[in-house]
């Protein structure tokens, strides 16, 4: 009886053996490759961030383009932003109200590489260090800046056709040494906008009716651009410069209407011909001083900025009855010159306090 039990002692030490053995050789296989996917949206308290570094849409799109495709941002025009559930959306770049008039504002987004913004926050319950209005929302561009000494850049030209043939080009760069850092970009367009109206007011088979339709031709040429530089004053305080410019000239833009009104049965026609020479400049500077003042978080934040814009326009609005363009049928003419010239300066400050346990207390004014 002994000699069995010790026979199947060592084949079950031998069997614990060998599993021990297979368990330990799995535990030093080695590891082929790990993936590491980063997120690409996060979603917060107050707000939506995108992080436009890690998603790969951003290569070869612009800022506009991308704005289209981020969760909770809305354009049906191709011209206009908003937000849902918002009366506006406002634009902020670095932390810092944008202050382009619309136009100059979407043809600079939209010569703006994607490739030059980290991350774009859609913030839908701004705090009191905006300056909005409750039903507001806020869009947060955050441009790319180097973290490390050298030079960086990236040169974009664009050739697209429509009804007309668009360009563009632009040229972006980063810079850092030590404490000091600088992005810039300047960039240039050339297009002409083509678009079919056709306008309604009541029905043909009402008593009054009126239908316009027609093609609008809104040429463009733009010029424009940023500086950004920011200096480290020490690891609690940090100074920075902000310069954005855009400059557009629209010569002859046109309007062709052809007019039906119909009035109890009796039909009328008109032929509306306008004509639109404009140039417009839009500079604005902004230098911000920021202080943290303990490692909660806790910051001063003082902000002096200024705005110039200039446009310089004139039209002439003509329209004939029968709807032929002849001096002989033009029963009005309207000539308009329409200067512009807003000077504007404004001071920012800000203090946010923060406790434990994620509270924070804000206070702030301004001055324009």
């Amino acid at each position: 009886m002994k000699p069995k039990l010790l026979i199947a002692a060592l084949f079950f030490s031998g069997l614990i053996y060998a599993q021990q053995a297979k368990q330990d050789s799995a535990k030093t296989k080695d590891i082929e490759a790990v993936t590491i996917t980063k997120q690409v949206f996060k979603k917060q308290s107050d707000r939506l961030v995108y992080d436009v570094a890690a998603s790969p849409v951003a290569k070869g799109n612009n800022a506009f383009s991308l704005l289209k495709v981020t969760p909770m941002v809305i354009s049906t025009d191709d011209k206009t932003l908003k937000i849902a559930g918002k009366n506006n959306a406002v634009i902020y770049i670095n932390g810092r109200k944008s202050n382009m008039n619309a136009d100059s504002l979407v043809e600079f987004l939209k010569n703006t590489p994607a490739e030059n913004i980290q991350k774009i926050e859609v913030i839908t319950t701004p705090g009191s260090e905006f300056q909005v209005e409750s039903s507001d929302g806020i869009i947060n561009i955050i441009l790319k800046k180097r973290m490390s000494d050298g030079l960086n850049g990236n040169l974009r030209m664009v050739n697209s056709d429509d009804y007309y043939n668009n360009t563009s080009a632009g040229v972006s760069l980063n810079y850092r040494k030590g404490k000091f850092g600088l992005s810039t970009n300047i960039n240039t367009s050339e297009n002409i906008r083509t678009q079919y109206y056709e306008l309604n007011n009541g029905n043909i088979n009402d008593n009054i009716s009126t239908m316009s339709s027609g093609y609008i031709k809104d040429p463009n040429k733009n010029l424009g651009g940023y500086l950004n530089m920011d200096y480290e004053l020490n690891d609690k305080s940090n100074l920075a410069l902000q310069y954005n410019s855009w400059n557009n000239r629209s010569y002859n833009s046109e309007a062709d209407l052809y007019n039906t009104i119909s009035n109890n049965g009796a039909m009328f026609y008109s032929r509306t011909y306008s004509k639109d020479n404009s140039r417009s400049y839009n500079n604005s500077l902004n230098l911000n001083y920021e202080l943290k003042t303990d490692s909660l978080g806790s910051k001063l934040n003082l902000n002096v900025a200024y705005l110039n814009f200039k446009r310089f326009g004139n039209s002439q609005n003509d329209t004939y009855s029968p709807p032929y363009i002849n001096d002989t049928y033009l029963t009005s003419s309207i000539r308009q010159s329409t200067p512009q010239v807003i000077n504007n300066i404004s001071f920012l400050g800000d203090y946010t306090k923060n406790f434990k346990k994620d509270f924070s207390l804000a206070v702030g004014g301004n001055y324009n």
